[in-house]
């Protein structure tokens, strides 16, 4: 404007103004400023469609023109001309998703996916507006896969897809076969029945056993005598939709059950259990008895990782006694040598290895170690066999003899705090106050 700084804008007709009407005339000033818009600007870009689902290239297509329609786009989405592909999509229906009049809501428009790829012509073929979306569905919305499921000795366990004809054989081949190799296996199938659930019944099932080849016991195969051919009929245990099935070992087979004997006897090595009976003797007379110098005291018999308390000297001098031992897979037997060799431990003047002496009690080896140490408590020694058993040393009541191997300890002496006579005496004084207190509140009493 003349008098301000102010714009102002003047919407004209560019139609009117090219055919020099309207504000053709109109003369211009300094400072201003005309602008045209493209159809663009003013109608919006080109609208868009959609399609999605089982399609090859699902995605946002541009609407062309005024007259494009469903077989378009699915055109533009990768087609259906390969028949593998087409095979595994649902053509009895897809779906047309429109907008309402509000551009809010939307509208579900099903039309025949088949028809529409077989005739361009068909009414289906619906003209798009923009924002349309079609939807394509596989085979399997409609054919669910259904599963069956394996659990036990296999080295896969978990759902498995359910195959046409498939068998317990070919379940358990595709869950990676057996993890434990045995003879004989006890399969139990639990099947859901829908015509017979209830309350009382969740499930029927079938017990089988099965040998390690896979096949079921008493069941008759038949194969296709054509050589390369496929025998369509197995006389096998099927399998239905939702079948559990669990593969547990025969508990009575097993693979040879192995005891280890390392050390101090005449043939070390590994050796196989016989049978449930047999026991340490057994398997020590196998591996051609002790050394000479074998020490059977300071013996171990290890199972699954933990040392058992065993008496093998005793084992030894009396077998199939009580104080034998069944043995089991994977046990460990080891026989030391005499290690001739005595330990003194703690509170002595020189603590350390000793040899060891025939007849010598704990009083000689602490003797041997240079007598107690300033510190030693004197009630609080002991002496470990190598057997592993320990016992408690009293220097008036028990002086017992010492074995090769054996450890002896020494306690140390605990600390005391040292007397403190002006602590007693307060502590002494606040007792005799509250006694005080207490025979003036019974005195008062009896007044």
């Amino acid at each position: 404007n003349e008098d301000n700084d102010e714009k102002e804008i003047i919407p004209f007709n560019l139609g009117l103004v090219l055919s020099k009407q309207g504000l053709a005339n109109t003369t211009l000033q300094t400072d201003d400023a005309v602008q045209i818009y493209s159809v663009n600007e003013i109608e919006g870009t080109t609208g868009s469609v959609t399609i999605s689902g089982y399609v090859k290239n699902p995605g946002s297509y541009e609407l062309f023109g005024r007259n494009m329609r469903i077989h378009d786009l699915l055109f533009k989405a990768g087609g259906f001309d390969d028949p593998q592909f087409k095979a595994s999509i649902f053509l009895d229906r897809a779906d047309l998703i429109r907008y309402n009049e509000n551009r809010i809501t939307q509208t579900i428009i099903p039309f025949h996916l088949g028809e529409v790829l077989a005739d361009k012509d068909s009414k289906q073929n619906f003209k798009l507006h923009s924002g349309d979306e079609i939807r394509v569905y596989s085979q399997t919305v409609f054919n669910t896969v259904r599963s069956v499921f394996i659990e036990g000795v296999v080295r896969n366990p978990g759902a498995y897809s359910l195959k046409t004809g498939m068998t317990i054989k070919d379940l358990i081949l595709e869950a990676g076969g057996v993890s434990e190799d045995v003879f004989l296996y006890k399969i139990e199938v639990a099947r859901i029945n829908p015509e017979k659930v209830n309350e009382n019944n969740f499930a029927e099932t079938f017990e089988l056993e099965m040998y390690n080849d896979y096949t079921i016991k008493d069941i008759q195969y038949s194969f296709d005598s054509n050589p390369g051919g496929v025998s369509v009929e197995r006389a096998d245990f099927k399998l239905e939709p939702y079948d559990y099935v669990s593969v547990r070992k025969d508990p009575y087979f097993s693979m040879q059950r192995k005891v280890t004997v390392s050390g101090a006897v005449n043939y070390p090595g590994i050796y196989t259990i016989k049978g449930p009976d047999d026991t340490i003797s057994d398997i020590l007379e196998r591996a051609g008895g002790l050394r000479p110098n074998a020490y059977a005291v300071a013996s171990t018999f290890t199972r699954q990782g933990q040392m058992v308390q065993v008496d093998l000297e005793q084992i030894l001098k009396d077998p199939y006694s009580k104080a034998d031992v069944n043995v089991q897979g994977g046990d460990l037997i080891f026989v030391a040598k005499k290690p001739t060799i005595t330990q003194v431990l703690g509170e002595v003047s020189s603590p350390g290895f000793y040899k060891f002496i025939p007849g010598n009690r704990v009083n000689d080896y602490i003797n041997l170690a240079g007598g107690f140490s300033q510190n030693a408590e004197k009630q609080d020694i002991w002496i470990r066999y190598p057997n592993g058993k320990s016992k408690h040393y009293s220097r008036w009541w028990s002086n017992p003899k010492v074995l090769d191997g054996s450890v002896i300890t020494v306690g140390l002496k605990k600390e005391e705090e040292p007397f403190d006579r002006t602590e007693f005496a307060k502590e002494i004084a606040s007792i005799m106050a509250d006694f005080a207190q207490i025979a003036l509140v019974f005195s008062i009493i009896r007044q």
